[in-house]
This record gives C-alpha cells, structure tokens and sequence, in this order.
C-alpha cells in the first residue's frame, strides 16, 4: 500500500500536468479566437495541425470564449461575416451550429445582426436553428426586422413557425410596423402573424402603425383584419389617433367600426382625449358619433373643449385616477396572494400605463412576473424601475425576491472560482 508522501508525489506532478494541459489549452483557444477574428484560414488550418487531435481541436473551437460576451469562435466569425472560416468550422471542424453567447444569441442571430445574408444563408442550410430566442425574448427574426432587411426577413420565415414570438421590444410584426417597414409588415401577415396580438409590449400593431404615423402599415393592418377596438391598457388605436394633427388615421378607425364610445378604465372617450389637446378637427369629426356624456353642461364642440379643459374636469378626474389606482393596487395585491399572477400581472401594466412615472407600479408588476418565472420581462422592469428612481425603496416582500437573486449570485460566483475553465459555471456566474 502507498504512504501519504507516495501519494502526495504523484499528486504533485498530476496537478502540474493538469495545469501545463490548461495553459496549453487557453493559448490554443486564444491562438484560435484571433485567426478568427483576422479571417486568417491559413492560421486556423495550421493550429488545427498542431493541436493534432481533432476531437481536441473541435472542443476548443466549441468551448473557447471571450468571457465578457460568451462568444465562441464561430459566433465571432458569423458577426463579422467571415463566409470561408464559417465554412471551414461547420464543414471541416464540424463545431456546434446552435451554441450559445451570454444572451444566448445563436451564431446565426450573430450573422443576422451583421446582415450577412451569404452567411446566413449557409447556416441555415446546415440546419442552424432560426427559432432560438435570447434573454430578451430575440430570436433572428426579431434582429432582420430591426435590421430593415426584407431579403433576410424571407429567409427567416421560410424556416421558422414562430412568426408571434415575443420580445422586449414586441413580436416581429409590432417592431416592423413600428419601422414603418411595410414589406416586412406583409410578409409577416402572409406567413401568418396574428394583426391583433400583443403581450409585453402593450400596444396592438395596429396602436404602433398610429403612433409611428406609417399610414401604409396602418392600412395592411385593417385589411389583414385587425380589430380596431382591440387593446389591452393605455390607450385605444382610436384614442391615440384622435390626438393627433392629421386626422386621416381617426376617419379610417371610424369607417372600420371602432368603437367612439370606448373608454380608457373608465376615465375618457375618444372625443375627450381629442378635446384635451384642443384638437377641434378631432372633436367635430367625433363628435356625430359619440353618445352625449351627462356631466358635460355644455354638449356641442365648443362647449366639449371648454369643459374639458376646466379645472373641475381636471380635479373629476384625478379624483377617479386615484380611486381606480387604489382599487387596482388592492386587486393586484389580492391576486398575487392567491398566486394568481396573471391576473396581477394585467392589473399592474395598467397602472403603468395609467401612471407611467410612477416606479412603484413596475416594481409590483416585475415581482409578479418574477413569481410568474417571467425572468426576461421581471429584468426589463426593473431596469426600467431604477431609470424611474435610483434611491427607490424596496418593500421587504419584493425585498424577498431581490435577496434571493443575490443569493443565487453569491453561489454563481462561488461555483465559478472553484473551477473557471468550466462552460457552464462560466454561463452561471453571468
């Protein structure tokens, strides 16, 4: 049997094995990221002779990342659009198509956010996934849309059956249509996206076209069967438009059956959202079709802009703003306690969009969407939370929360300095 100092010989020189084997590695892998980065093939080419093994050579192209961005080698490549070392990876290296940098972007989503098409086109012929979406809810669709890029939007959709995929910043179709990027507004609705839908960005497509003035999309939209009086808070499409100058938007709501008489949480109807901002163009074109409401002394246009704008209207209606934000903050709270977040969830983005400036609204949405494990939206609100109040002051019970998240950082970062080479720890500590 060996003694302890036997033992602890052979240890020491396996450990300093172990560690000339990293360093090896680490100067492979760094060897590797900057041909990469030149476009050098013939240098990757030659590493790949040295390092011998190609199972070995293969782990560091898929392994080897820049720490700050998650980004491996063939992610690199395909954002910069180097078509012949992309090539060379996936046909000669055979590296993984579908890894993952930090934000979990595909290399595929890294082409598209170049605008690479030839490369694009190469990946998704090799089968890279086009449906992937990163923390912000982006998949590569969401990016060739903010890229402008119609010939990218057609090859995307070609592959992927998740036209409504959400994000951060909307579905394909609301970004598009908030571009005014009419072609690839009806190419979307050719391969199925829904004209009404909506979800973390609270405005409908139809809402968006309205407000980005694209009068184009905007038409699409109502042809492809867009419901006028769908919304979900703030606003209604025919609200928003009837503040605005250029009324062509307002007539054409009216002539698809939206409804005048509707009401944001009880509060105002079209024609006194027109008489707010004193838009009289509004006011007359609203005004045939509006049921008379029983406060107003005075219904006629005039009279509707004059009332409107007192200062017994203004008192009236942050009476009832308070009152409904009251009621909706004990409902909220009612609904999180049964852990019927969904519910809480709709009852908080109106107060949101009731009053916007007020952080403490999307502080109790983000818990809410937090417990719902929406941790991608949770995030966005409470970065947008900070933006709203730096000092704010975080209740104990959304203080639970927060704690946790520290707590699960504490151990990512335990995890990642007992064993720093290691993907996954890596990814953890992120």
């Amino acid at each position: 049997m060996a003694s302890i100092s036997e033992i602890g010989n052979l240890i020491n020189p396996l450990s300093m094995l172990r560690e000339l084997i990293l360093q090896l590695v680490k100067m492979a892998g760094s060897a590797v990221f900057e041909a990469g980065a030149k476009g050098d093939l013939k240098q990757l080419k030659a590493i790949r002779k040295k390092v011998g093994d190609e199972l070995e050579f293969r782990k560091i192209c898929d392994e080897y990342y820049d720490f700050s961005s998650g980004r491996n080698v063939l992610h690199h490549a395909a954002g910069i659009g180097h078509f012949d070392i992309c090539k060379f990876l996936i046909e000669g290296v055979q590296v993984y198509i579908n890894s993952f940098t930090s934000k979990r972007d595909t290399p595929l989503a890294e082409a598209v956010k170049g605008g690479h098409i030839k490369t694009v086109k190469f990946l998704i012929k090799h089968r890279a996934v086009s449906g992937f979406a990163n923390n912000e809810g982006f998949t590569p669709l969401h990016y060739a849309v903010l890229k402008d890029n119609i010939e990218l939007v057609q090859l995307l959709l070609m592959g992927c059956g998740l036209v409504d995929r959400d994000s951060v910043d909307g579905t394909p179709l609301q970004i598009a249509v908030s571009r005014g990027n009419v072609e690839a507004v009806k190419c979307l609705l050719s391969r199925g996206a829904n004209p009404s839908f909506y979800d973390a960005v609270a405005d409908t497509p139809l809402l968006c076209a309205v407000k980005s003035r694209s009068f184009e999309c905007f038409n699409v939209l109502l042809e492809a069967g867009a419901n006028p009086n769908v919304h979900y808070t703030g606003l209604s499409p025919l609200g928003f438009a009837a503040k605005q100058d250029d009324t062509k938007f307002l007539k054409r709501l009216l002539e698809a059956k939206a409804n005048p008489d509707s009401f944001l949480a009880d509060f105002t109807k079209p024609i006194q959202d027109a008489a707010m901002v004193r838009n009289r163009a509004a006011v007359e074109i609203l005004f045939p079709v509006t049921e008379q409401i029983e406060h107003y002394p005075n219904w006629t246009v005039d009279g509707i802009i004059e009332y409107t704008n007192s200062e017994e209207f203004k008192t009236k209606m942050e009476n009832n703003m308070t009152i409904c934000l009251a009621a909706i903050d004990i409902r909220g709270k009612q609904y999180a306690s049964n852990k019927e977040y969904t519910d809480s969830i709709i009852n908080y983005r109106m107060a949101t969009h009731l009053e916007p400036s007020n952080p403490t609204w999307v502080l109790k949405l983000s818990t809410c969407e937090a417990r719902m494990g929406q941790c991608n939206r949770a995030l966005f609100n409470v970065q947008k939370c900070i933006r709203l109040k730096p000092d704010l002051a975080v209740p104990y019970h959304e203080g639970e929360i927060a704690y946790e998240i520290v707590k699960k950082f504490l151990m990512a970062c335990l995890a990642f300095s007992l064993d720093p080479h290691n993907r996954k720890t890596g990814d953890a500590f992120r």
